[in-house]
């Protein structure tokens, strides 16, 4: 069964950090140096785990930016290895486009609206097109020596 939990302790920061260094770090070799960041333990970073069973396989976190009302960044998005297609990944990015709207989106007119920025690695970016993200530029950068590229997706309700 697959589930997702908003993490609101530091024992789930610290397992949301065990996926992470096990995908980005040991799989992608991340450096460790940029995989953690400050950003981890600002008050306005917002975490999920992903469960199948009662294993956790993923992880990623919502960035609000103040000076940008209604956008935030989805990033640190990883499911392990042997946990992939099998929707674990799509149902943690419905819940962090979930915690986006509720927590940062505006009201444009009777809708209430989010624009969910990210940084895609290249290989993942069929992954996200099929969950409704474009490319913002069709730019390519090195992030941690792997080629990323920007997209986006407006959710409103």
């Amino acid at each position: 069964m697959i589930r997702v939990a908003d993490i609101v302790d530091r024992e789930g920061l610290e397992a949301a950090w065990r996926v992470r260094h096990e995908v980005f770090v040991r799989e992608q070799h991340v450096p460790i140096e940029e995989e953690v960041d400050a950003r981890d333990t600002d008050p306005t970073t917002s975490h999920a785990l992903g469960y199948l069973g009662d294993d956790v396989v993923a992880t990623g976190r919502v960035l609000a930016d103040p000076g940008h009302p209604g956008e935030v960044h989805v990033g640190r998005v990883a499911v392990l290895r042997e946990a992939r297609g099998r929707g674990i990944g799509a149902a943690l990015m419905a819940h962090l486009e979930g915690v986006a709207l509720a927590r940062d989106g505006v009201r444009e007119g009777g809708l209430l609206v989010v624009r969910v920025v990210l940084s895609a690695q290249e290989s993942a970016m069929g992954f996200y097109s099929l969950l409704g993200y474009r490319v913002v530029t069709g730019e390519r950068y090195l992030d941690a020596g792997i080629w990323h590229q920007d997209m986006e997706r407006r959710i409103e309700v």
